[in-house]
């Protein structure tokens, strides 16, 4: 089984409810960044991007102590960027998890301006032809070479994700998709944040 990996939105109104609600990070400084060959503005795309780093810019997240100052494990963000906590990047290093490199951010606080490093980017190498285009549903725009998948129509090839517990499909590289193992980690070290659908 594999499982599309989001952020858990619908805790937060619970969460905020009970006054646990997580950290916030509303604003970024990825519209500022100037890296080669990417058009300033457009660094925010580089996660959906097939690409080596010369170097790791100064990546900043903002967010509002007032608000909240409590750490979840999978960063709640403007960008949608994909962050987790030190310790599950940790433990996903430990149990083998290939496939991830991770890049450091600072997670500031604009109350305070104390800085936060305890979060990292994934960004997820594996970028895979993983559809079975056959079984799915799908519109094909030839002029911008777009798929358009068709909700509970969509299927994976088993035979060619069985061989990843994390990845990206090149046909539509927004979704991160995960394997049982990564979700099963997850879930027993009961880390907050992290939301899982399952993906036929």
């Amino acid at each position: 089984m594999f499982y599309k990996l989001t952020y858990d939105m619908d805790s937060i109104d619970k969460l905020i409810k009970n006054g646990t609600n997580a950290i916030y990070a509303q604003e970024s400084n990825l519209g500022d960044i100037e890296y080669p060959e990417i058009k300033k503005g457009f660094f925010d795309n580089t996660i959906f991007t097939q690409m080596e780093f010369d170097y790791w810019p100064n990546v900043e997240f903002y967010y509002s102590a007032k608000a909240s100052n409590i750490e979840s494990d999978y960063l709640l963000n403007v960008n949608r960027w994909p962050i987790i906590h030190r310790n599950v990047m940790n433990k996903l290093i430990e149990l083998g998890i290939e496939g991830i490199k991770y890049f450091p951010i600072k997670l500031i606080d604009v109350v305070s301006n104390k800085i936060n490093n305890n979060y990292f980017v994934m960004y997820i190498t594996n970028f895979i032809d993983g559809y079975d285009m056959k079984k799915s549903t799908y519109f094909y725009d030839e002029q911008y070479d777009m798929y358009t998948f068709i909700p509970k129509k969509t299927f994976l090839n088993k035979e060619i994700c069985n061989r990843y517990d994390i990845f990206r499909c090149t046909k539509k590289r927004p979704i991160i998709y995960v394997s049982e193992k990564f979700k099963s980690i997850i879930e027993e070290n009961q880390w907050t944040g992290f939301f899982f659908y399952e993906q036929p």
